[in-house]
């Protein structure tokens, strides 16, 4: 049975794209959390959405001064763009036609911490991510890539993401590899 109600998600999508055709402001949004620091780098983090309250934590490990209260912030960092694509690619699947019996994704990056810590030739920031699928489907291959990449190309997380690191990929159906972009000196 398909985890996905793609007659919901397509006219859900379609509907909004009328409206915002319709209404340009309508699409406008500024989403916006407010954070505290609590001790050392223990951060709190709260928020109003859906009508409710949400409060997380994110902090560092002890070594780092940190409380382990929480996640790092680049755990939430992954996990946001996991979340956009996931929810995204559930989208496409309305689009290409796919039934969806399970989908997985592995967001890896890598990031070498003397950046953070001041050494000059050395980035602070990630310096790529890999996108690992693996989607159960009794669609065809080609579907399941047309959903992976209409996903890709409207998460506005990753196409963020694509602006600042290399982005690859790898492509998983049921347990095959059919897109392998992930270069072997990263993988």
């Amino acid at each position: 049975m398909s985890l996905v109600d793609r007659d919901t998600l397509k006219a859900n999508y379609e509907s909004v794209a009328e409206k915002l055709a319709n209404d340009s402001n309508a699409g406008l949004m500024r989403p916006c959390v407010s954070t505290r620091l609590i001790e050392n780098v223990s951060v709190e983090s709260t928020f109003e959405q859906y009508d409710k309250a949400y409060t997380f934590y994110g902090d560092e490990a002890k070594s780092r001064g940190g409380f382990e209260r929480g996640p790092s912030p680049m755990r939430y960092f992954l996990n946001g763009v996991a979340f956009c694509l996931q929810g995204w690619c559930a989208k496409g699947s309305a689009f290409a036609e796919v039934e969806v019996d399970g989908m997985e994704l592995d967001i890896t990056s890598f990031l070498d911490m003397r950046g953070e810590h001041g050494f000059e030739e050395v980035p602070t920031n990630p310096q790529w991510l890999i996108l690992d699928f693996r989607v159960d489907s009794p669609s065809a291959a080609e579907q399941v890539l047309q959903m992976v990449d209409w996903g890709i190309s409207h998460c506005p997380l990753s196409v963020f993401a694509k602006k600042a690191v290399p982005v690859y990929e790898r492509v998983s159906h049921n347990g095959k590899v059919i897109r392998d972009t992930v270069p072997a000196e990263v993988a």
